[in-house]
């Protein structure tokens, strides 16, 4: 039965083969498709991938081209002087300068979008680099504009003759205030914030004192020593008869009932004084420079000092060193020594650093000693872990060969010692009698007979 079944489906499949099917006319045809008549879709091109480099193998590799040129890798890091012509002639040589991380008088870029870095100050005056950022068409955190606080105003007369305008009478003089910018051939080579009016802060008890001319270090703020901080004064503040100014810092002798006083402007408020002598006045510079760095010394707070209470001032030169007042334009902030962290530590990893990056620009460093205290450190627990590993096996290989049968367990002796107790420690020879805790203790034998 199965054997039949099998024999004719192979039959009706033949059947099929042979004769193809025919297409009745009254059936819709397929329409042949060129070519011509296929869109293309868009194409898809792969996400670019972000190249990321590795700025200190890109530093080393230069310094290895610059090595194989035969040029001194120790001032690669430096920024190399260029060449400008100002006012429209005259050529100039440009030595760009690096004060606390900030570089000056550094290359402008060719071409400016509006994102370059600017460095913004901090309330005690140290430095921090701003990166401004493009979002949605909006820059943010660009550098600001200070719009005409550094213009000299000015009023410019003009009469018919000059402006030739249809509605001005013969005689009618029209006055025009404008603002003249000023000459900023050097300015533009500062990439510190300037100190304008719009950045004073408040000062004294009462905090209705403006900081002017100051903008940084700000009133109660810490300047840590050996570290570098930007005094920054508005240079408008002065007038036209002023070119020069130089900075003082004096100690201030605190009252008795103010040691410790958070607020440092309220000091001086409060019965401070400042010495009349300054233990630092730095060089003459120009007003328009507008800032001026101060390096915190070890010698200005002297030995077993922690911190100090000092105030900043500004001179201008046209007052005499005998008329000056150091409290005239002050600010008072605090200098103290840092935390000490580790003693010397960092400065050994820098040089192993260092002595790395030397040999992979194929540089031969000689062994210095500064490793020899730890081989000291790690070798004195080593011994002590090597020796007692070979007691550990000494006593495990003649562990067979020892006898201690004679040793016995010491048993606790309880009533059979000899020694004598302390009399005050559970003596019951003692005829003192405890006194009762309780009223039930107390014997109540005599109390119903008295009744």
């Amino acid at each position: 039965m199965k054997l039949s079944f099998i024999v004719l489906l192979a039959a009706i499949a033949s059947e099929a083969v042979s004769s193809p099917a025919t297409i009745s006319p009254s059936s819709t045809a397929i329409p042949e498709i060129s070519s011509s008549t296929i869109t293309q879709g868009p194409i898809l091109e792969k996400r670019a991938r972000k190249v990321i480099i590795n700025k200190e193998q890109q530093k080393l590799e230069e310094q290895k081209e610059a090595l194989a040129n035969g040029e001194d890798i120790s001032t690669t890091d430096q920024p190399k002087p260029w060449r400008r012509t100002i006012y429209g002639s005259i050529v100039e040589i440009v030595k760009p300068t690096v004060i606390a991380g900030v570089t000056f008088s550094a290359k402008p870029p060719a071409t400016t979008d509006g994102l370059e870095k600017w460095v913004s100050l901090k309330k005690d005056g140290s430095p921090k680099t701003i990166q401004p950022k493009n979002k949605g068409g909006v820059i943010k955190d660009k550098k600001p504009d200070y719009g005409t606080w550094f213009a000299t105003a000015t009023t410019i007369h003009h009469n018919k003759e000059d402006l030739k305008a249809h509605n001005m009478q013969d005689d009618e003089i029209f006055s025009e205030e404008t603002h003249i910018e000023e000459d900023d051939t050097y300015q533009k080579l500062n990439p510190l914030i300037r100190c304008t009016p719009e950045r004073y802060f408040k000062k004294g008890a009462a905090r209705n004192q403006k900081s002017e001319p100051f903008c940084t270090p700000q009133d109660n703020q810490s300047l840590k020593m050996d570290s570098t901080y930007f005094v920054t004064w508005f240079s408008k503040f002065f007038g036209d008869e002023v070119e020069n100014v130089r900075i003082h810092l004096s100690s201030i002798k605190v009252a008795a009932n103010d040691h410790g006083f958070k607020k440092r402007s309220e000091i001086i408020d409060n019965g401070g004084k400042i010495q009349k002598k300054s233990f630092y006045v730095s060089d003459w510079v120009s007003k328009d420079k507008g800032f001026e760095p101060i390096t915190i010394l070890d010698e200005w707070l002297g030995k077993d000092i922690f911190f100090k209470k000092i105030s900043i001032s500004i001179q201008p030169d046209n007052i005499p060193d005998d008329e000056y007042d150091l409290l005239d334009k002050y600010v008072v902030v605090e200098i103290k020594r840092g935390t000490t962290v580790a003693k010397g530590t960092h400065l050994d990893l820098k040089k192993l650093e260092e002595k790395q990056r030397l040999k992979q620009l194929g540089i031969e460093v000689e062994d210095d000693d500064y490793l020899d205290k730890y081989y000291i450190i790690l070798g004195m627990p080593t011994c002590v872990m090597i020796v007692a590993l070979a007691m550990y096996i000494f006593v495990w290989i003649n562990k067979k060969d020892t006898d201690l049968s004679w040793l016995k367990r010491k048993k606790a002796a309880g009533k059979n010692t000899k020694h004598r107790r302390l009399i005050w420690k559970g003596s019951k020879k003692s005829g003192y009698s405890e006194l009762p805790s309780h009223s039930k203790d107390i014997e109540m034998e005599n109390v119903g007979k008295m009744d």
